[in-house]
């Protein structure tokens, strides 16, 4: 609150730099002119200079000839808000932990996240959803973006770099988290696990449980972050490359599974994309008359609370959504403070959890 006996110059710096920090000026967008401050205020130009001079004086505009006077960086720092566009929040058991963790963190420096919804279950429409909050985060000027990738699309890669252009243009650094996209002409972190390490895992452990016909399960137009861990399998079973063990399929799609699972050399294993893709293939094994894991072993991904309660719990690998959003968080600020550092990928650990879905008796 502003004191009643401060100088009026005191009054329209504090009015000014708390619509800084509100992000009402975006970055690029001038502030109000010394003549537009006198007639606003009511006050002589010495008064409207001076307020002006503090704000240069704190680091919160620069003067630009001709132009007009502009925000820093360092208003957009204190402006306080970070921008985080997730589309498979309500879509993915890891992603609102992942959020929560975000927040908090947040919440100990002083910042808070302003979240864009994107829900709809159309690819294309989430896409057309996601561009339009990064327009609105834009415009409000928030201090950073964490930013998830879209999936599922033909063409996922252009509508990630049509955002990721939009923030470059605005001055906003950006991390992404979950999906990596290749763009070299744009610093920017990525923050995950190691899937192709944790694919490799996988692959180690289904040959030292017996596996001779491993094959993998993913879904038409997936991330990139599944071919990642469809690499690490095949790199473990020194197949890289090969394609006819590679299923690409819905998993309750019976039509397209049964000609791989009712013949006499159908795959023992098979690794899925995710755990919510494993239990809705055990459910289509069930309809060939397939047991899991006498007839075929079954691993899925990420541990969430289907991979504990199928019958039988899956062999998986374990998410570490809190370290994720520390990592992403931390990389966040750092770029924020040095928007032009070396692009950074910072992949974390990813523990295998082996259960009774890749354990066969005898």
């Amino acid at each position: 609150m502003i004191d009643k006996e401060s100088p009026k110059w005191q009054e329209i710096f504090a009015k000014l730099q708390k619509n800084l920090r509100d992000g009402v000026y975006a970055q690029g967008e001038p502030l109000p002119s010394e003549g537009a401050l006198m007639r606003k205020y009511k006050v002589s130009r010495i008064t409207a200079v001076r307020a002006m001079n503090e704000l240069v004086k704190k680091g919160l505009v620069y003067r630009k000839r001709g132009a007009g006077t502009f925000p820093t960086r360092m208003a957009r720092i204190e402006s306080g808000r970070l921008g985080l566009i997730m589309p498979s929040l309500a879509n993915g058991e890891i992603f609102p932990p992942i959020c929560q963790a975000l927040m908090r963190f947040a919440q100990k420096d002083g910042f808070s996240f302003v979240f864009g919804d994107t829900p709809s279950d159309n690819p294309v429409l989430r896409a057309k959803e996601a561009c339009d909050v990064a327009r609105s985060l834009v415009k409000q000027g928030v201090s950073g973006v964490i930013f998830q990738p879209l999936a599922f699309l033909k063409t996922p890669e252009r509508v990630t770099k049509e955002i990721m252009t939009l923030f470059r243009k605005a001055g906003i650094p950006v991390v992404l988290v979950d999906r990596d996209v290749a763009v070299r002409d744009i610093p920017h972190d990525f923050v995950s696990i190691d899937n192709f390490g944790a694919g490799r895992a996988i692959g180690e452990h289904l040959l030292a449980c017996g596996a001779k016909r491993i094959h993998f399960l993913m879904r038409p137009n997936c991330a990139s972050v599944i071919r990642a861990r469809l690499e690490g399998v095949q790199s473990a079973l020194g197949e890289v490359g090969r394609k006819d063990r590679i299923i690409v399929a819905e998993p309750d799609d019976t039509v397209a599974l049964k000609p791989w699972f009712m013949r006499r050399n159908r795959p023992d294993a098979v690794v899925c994309e995710s755990d919510y893709v494993a239990a809705q293939f055990r459910n289509t094994l069930l309809k060939f008359r397939l047991s899991v894991p006498e007839d075929v072993m079954l691993v899925g991904f990420d541990d969430v609370r289907c991979a504990v309660s199928a019958t039988p719990p899956l062999t998986t690998v374990h998410q570490p959504c809190e370290d994720i959003a520390m990592m992403a968080y931390r990389s966040l600020r750092e770029r924020i403070i040095e928007p032009d550092i070396v692009s950074r990928r910072i992949l974390l650990d990813a523990p295998l959890v082996v259960r009774e879905s890749t354990m066969r008796q005898g």
